[in-house]
């Protein structure tokens, strides 16, 4: 697996190192450019199997769950393909990406919280993790959209306009992407509630109220778009601030048991 490892990394590192070279340049990418992150995404989920199948598939802890989010964001990023508005968010991406199969390769594979393989209980991992990137992808977005606007306010396009994705592109897929997570968290929550035995159970209660909490704000920011069109610096900080929220309850926790308690 080491071996798998390196070539992940590598390709990751070369492909978001090559893509901030061309974007400073104003340069198409080549064409075989795309087959740098399709091959480290498929050795990255193969890595992220056998880490998790060498366990039997008895823990999950904050680096699993950090490079399962970070596939996902991947895959993600790829589906983009080469529109406009996500181009420069891709080496972050792909440098997290890097990071996190890392970190999760080097961490015991006995370590975190015991999980129980109901089918209940994956069908509501999954959802959680898939919200949980969509919804961090849109956070980049949001971040690249406040830059765009403080760019463009301070009169500094001329400048950047190489590499900056048109703010419209960029504010418009936002909301798609915010959409698609608020839905997928809040059926992720139901799911929880259904499945799992009691959601406000000690140790799960905070995870309950906060993700909860975050997506209450999230559905607010969906509603007042879709159904007022509503827009803005407002709206994409209020998403920001729901996103922390989300990572709050998602990881706090479990950086808590899973590092600070195991000291």
């Amino acid at each position: 697996m080491t071996l798998l490892l390196v070539i992940a990394v590598t390709l990751y590192l070369v492909a978001a190192v090559t893509m901030w070279r061309q974007l400073g340049r104003n340069a198409q990418l080549p064409k075989w450019f795309i087959t740098l992150p399709i091959v480290a995404v498929v050795l990255h989920a193969w890595i992220q199997w056998e880490h998790w199948r060498f366990d039997g598939f008895d823990h999950i802890n904050i680096t699993f769950s950090l490079s399962a989010v970070a596939l996902l964001l991947v895959i993600l990023a790829i589906a983009r393909g080469t529109k406009p508005g996500g181009m420069l968010l891709r080496p972050v991406v792909y440098l997290f990406a890097a990071v996190s199969v890392i970190l999760m390769n080097f961490s015991p594979v006995n370590w975190g919280a015991e999980f129980n393989l109901s089918p209940g209980l994956l069908v509501h991992v999954v959802l959680s993790l898939c919200a949980y990137a969509i919804l961090m992808l849109a956070t980049l977005y949001a971040i690249q959209i406040l830059y765009v606007s403080y760019v463009l306010k301070h009169h500094k396009a001329q400048a950047t306009a190489s590499y900056l994705p048109p703010l419209m592109t960029a504010e418009r897929y936002f909301f798609r992407l915010l959409s698609t997570g608020t839905f997928v968290l809040v059926i992720a929550i139901i799911s929880g509630f259904v499945f799992l035995q009691d959601m406000f159970a000690q140790g799960q209660s905070h995870k309950t109220v906060l993700s909860t909490l975050a997506a209450l704000i999230y559905v607010v920011i969906v509603f007042l778009h879709g159904a007022r069109g509503v827009r803005g610096r407002a709206m994409v900080i209020a998403s920001v601030v729901a996103s922390s929220i989300l990572t709050l309850a998602y990881f706090g926790s479990r950086f808590v048991k899973d590092v600070l308690l195991n000291t």
